[in-house]
């Protein structure tokens, strides 16, 4: 049995709570930590009746250390970085909610301690570990879905009103507006997809008078060669997402949050079968997370998908700021 500590217990935390009970097989949450009063407290009677509550991480950490064997992060983004550091630095796993930080300098820092400790660092961007996106995978490590050539990623949401005054529209605390927030999984997934950096990109995106990116476009380049293009959408007055590859003998439509697959060949389209198993917590972050401690499986989501992304986020920024097209720092190979 593996002693967690559950960071942030805000909204997203209660999918984090309910994931974490599907496996209490193998996992019980010790700790739950928020620095707002009440918040912690309401976890527990909700989740974890055996849980201790804390209000400051570092104390946590410090009374814990040594009985912790890993923490689930779900605190606004800046703040993944330093408590992701201080776990390691503990020698205490780590889960984080996306993105995993929001800098690319921080992302190398990350990695860094993940080879010096040999602490493991996963992220939980959900479509990756989706019965979908494993088919996708299955079928391009096997050569059987062609050369890639374009890729394109849409996300609508309506995101501007509700996070209007709150600490996503803070980019000192969020790292950006829509495309660092939701956007993040669109690019995750197209990265992942692709399975290769990004090394160009030129992007653009309208504030909407907010202090932060609302609606952004960027085109982009692959190492491949392959280009693509993605739209960001934060005032949608509905939901709409999409990813399509486009190869030399396929089309493939999926969702930057997995859920759906249409694979279209010589004009036929097919919905091919998935992988499936009867676990209840089966293709999610938590549980791979979970495998992966007790060698059960091999990480879906690793910290070098975190550097990708933070590199080509830092180059996102920069191209608006500036403009221009930016290269995107190179990510080395072994990572």
């Amino acid at each position: 049995m593996m002693n967690f500590a559950l960071v942030g217990c805000g909204g997203m935390g209660n999918w984090h709570a309910t994931q974490l009970q599907k496996l209490s097989d193998d996992v019980r949450v010790v700790a739950l930590c928020d620095i707002a009063t009440g918040c912690a407290e309401g976890y527990k009677t909700k989740y974890f009746n055996d849980a201790e509550v804390h209000h400051d991480f570092d104390a946590m950490m410090d009374k814990l250390t040594g009985t912790l064997d890993a923490v689930v992060l779900c605190t606004p983004h800046s703040l993944h970085y330093p408590m992701a550091k201080s776990a390691l630095q503990r020698g205490v796993h780590v889960l984080t909610d996306k993105p995993m930080v929001t800098s690319s300098a921080h992302a190398y820092d990350l990695w860094g301690l993940v080879k010096q400790t040999g602490r493991h660092l996963g992220i939980t961007f959900q479509a990756p570990y989706t019965r979908e996106y494993q088919a996708i995978k299955n079928l391009r490590d096997a050569g059987k879905l062609g050369t890639p050539q374009i890729i394109q990623g849409w996300l609508a949401q309506g995101w501007l009103k509700p996070t209007a005054g709150k600490w996503r529209q803070v980019s000192a605390i969020s790292g950006g507006g829509q495309m660092y927030d939701s956007g993040s999984h669109v690019l995750n997934g197209m990265m992942w997809l692709m399975n290769e950096p990004v090394v160009e990109v030129y992007c653009m995106y309208d504030t909407l008078g907010s202090p932060v990116d609302i609606n952004g476009v960027a085109i982009m380049k692959f190492r491949s060669g392959t280009l693509g293009s993605v739209a960001i959408g934060g005032n949608s007055p509905g939901w709409n997402v999409s990813i399509l590859l486009q190869t030399d003998t396929s089309v493939v439509r999926t969702g930057p949050h997995g859920g759906s697959l249409e694979i279209t060949r010589n004009g036929h389209s097919t919905y091919p079968p998935v992988p499936e198993d009867d676990h209840p917590a089966a293709f999610t972050p938590h549980r791979n997370f979970v495998n992966t401690l007790l060698k059960r499986e091999s990480p879906v989501v690793t910290v070098r998908h975190g550097v990708l992304l933070s590199a080509l986020m830092d180059a996102i920024y920069e191209s608006a700021r500036t403009k221009a097209p930016v290269k995107v720092e190179p990510v080395p190979d072994d990572l």
